[in-house]
């Protein structure tokens, strides 16, 4: 049986989101990684070199994905903020691979800036809105709040007595953020 090596490398990318959006750059172990990936140390190192350079492909992987099932709407800045969450909804190691990126970003991490430049020179060319204030900060308000909900305690999203992973909350948490982009955009 012959092997599928990328096969084998988006299964190690897989199981590196999960374990890194776990326990970060520090506390991630390629032992456990391989396991989860089922592959072997070896092909991890092969593949990716070390452990700060599989983090950056992770990341980077991260980024691609959602620039690419997530583009930006620069006439429905709402709509885009609703999807972005949508997303984070449903990969919650992403966002929190990008929480512990700041505190660990390696050396010779993933340079995103490149995708943030398209959002932001998108929107700045779009006549949007949202024109009226600085490009970056509308994309960098926009990520924030659509990560908020992710990064806010469970007592937080409970406060109005509902529990903060039933579907109505989560609906509402939802609706709330496309309103206050609405409402951003003018």
């Amino acid at each position: 049986m012959a092997r599928d090596s990328a096969a084998t490398r988006a299964r190690i990318l897989a199981a590196a989101i999960d374990e890194f959006g776990a326990y970060g750059l520090a506390g991630a172990r390629i032992d456990r990684i391989a396991e989860a990936a089922q592959a072997n140390k070896r092909s991890i190192y092969v593949y990716f070199g070390n452990k700060e350079a599989l983090f950056a492909a992770a990341m980077t992987h991260i980024v691609d994905d959602i620039s690419t099932s997530v583009p930006i709407d620069t006439d429905d800045l709402p709509d885009y903020v609703g999807r972005i969450f949508d997303y984070y909804l449903a990969n919650p190691s992403v966002v929190r691979m990008a929480m512990w990126l700041p505190l660990e970003r390696p050396p010779q991490g993933p340079d995103e800036t490149d995708a943030y430049a398209k959002k932001v020179a998108a929107l700045s060319a779009s006549g949007s809105p949202a024109n009226d204030l600085d490009a970056s900060d509308v994309v960098m308000f926009i990520n924030a709040l659509a990560q908020a909900w992710f990064m806010s305690p469970d007592s937080l999203r409970a406060a109005d007595g509902l529990d903060p992973n039933s579907d109505e909350r989560i609906a509402r948490h939802r609706a709330a953020l496309v309103e206050t982009v609405r409402r951003m955009c003018g």
